[in-house]
């Protein structure tokens, strides 16, 4: 990446760099086959790719299928490095490409000036057919993230401890895994998880099997704790400030999914209007000075033809627990067996 390019991606939080070139997916262990960290990610189907374009460029990111039309991904990931709003965009999954008709990012991303580290880079897009080959993913609903083993499982850029991240090399699915923390332990917002790219050189003991660091284009893949979806990939940091990036001794932070969880059913559940206003604004960009070694982990795709028009709605969404229209409606003969009870005894 052009060093302007890389001052911009720090700057910002959010990066393109150009790629068109298919290949393997997240930084692993240097002394662990390639074969291992893509066999791992067989196991999880939910998690596809994303190819979205903006007015002027184009570039792609990871998601993870939520509903039969539903999928999460990372709020950044709808907007370009300028900030402006995706304007298409098609999802890559089971071997069948489907468009994008709808979407929101969570009105956190916005009001925190963009700050990955306070825990709202998050977006749901709706897709214009349903999905029927593949089981969406579980949500977790878990606070007891903090110590377990969680697998990153995204298409970005590969690579190895030893070199960082490969440019260029967006594509191929890869899962690994790393022990998790929560944010407060950095002085970060708890709604965000993390984890640190141990090298086994230097302490064995520490390093899991399938050790791994989230890269370029894992962006909006999910982060999966005991078989459920705890996080949403949202950026790399350059914890060791050297040159590379996704190396051994950067970081990965996630979005964590039990902190919005009901934000994410409320909008699944009430789904997006069929008329209305529309984001037509583009939000402005703003400067994260706590992230100024994070990249946003999103990179640019050749133009994708034939694309819907997408709709970005405003967050209207409210992340308190809705109840089911069967709750509501027992409530309500609830009470009134109540009324005519206590009626009675008048």
């Amino acid at each position: 990446m052009p060093a302007n390019r890389l001052i911009i991606a720090i700057l910002a939080t959010v990066a393109t760099v150009t790629s068109n070139q298919l290949a393997n997916a997240g930084t692993m262990r240097h002394d662990r086959t390639d074969t291992q960290y893509r066999t791992l990610a067989n196991s999880f189907s939910s998690v596809g790719s994303l190819s979205l374009r903006g007015a002027t460029s184009s570039w792609n990111c990871s998601g993870t299928l939520i509903g039969t039309n539903y999928l999460l991904t990372a709020a950044h990931c709808l907007e370009d490095s300028a900030g402006q709003n995706l304007i298409g965009g098609t999802f890559t999954l089971g071997g069948t490409r489907y468009n994008i008709g709808s979407g929101v990012k969570n009105s956190g991303w916005t009001t925190s000036n963009r700050n990955p580290t306070a825990g709202f880079d998050m977006a749901i897009l709706q897709l214009t057919s349903n999905v029927t080959n593949v089981s969406a993913a579980t949500l977790s609903t878990a606070t007891n993230e903090n110590g377990q083993t969680g697998t990153y499982v995204g298409f970005g850029f590969r690579g190895t401890g030893t070199t960082g991240q490969v440019a260029n090399t967006f594509g191929t699915k890869r899962a690994g895994q790393n022990i998790m923390n929560l944010g407060s332990q950095l002085g970060w917002s708890d709604q965000v998880l993390w984890s640190d790219f141990t090298d086994p050189r230097l302490n064995a003991n520490a390093a899991l099997n399938l050790e791994y660091n989230i890269a370029s284009g894992d962006s909006g893949g999910g982060l999966f704790i005991n078989g459920l979806l705890a996080g949403v990939n949202s950026v790399i940091q350059n914890a060791n400030r050297n040159t590379l990036w996704a190396d051994y001794g950067d970081r990965s932070l996630v979005t964590r999914v039990s902190s919005l969880n009901n934000w994410i059913q409320n909008v699944v559940n009430t789904g997006f209007p069929s008329s209305g206003i529309t984001t037509a604004s583009s939000p402005s960009t703003s400067t994260s000075t706590n992230m100024l070694n994070a990249v946003a982990i999103s990179d640019d795709l050749t133009a994708v033809e034939d694309l819907v028009a997408i709709n970005l709605y405003d967050d209207v969404y409210s992340n308190t627990k809705v109840p089911e229209p069967s709750a509501i409606l027992g409530l309500g003969l609830l009470g009134s067996l109540l009324t005519l009870k206590w009626g009675r005894r008048k």
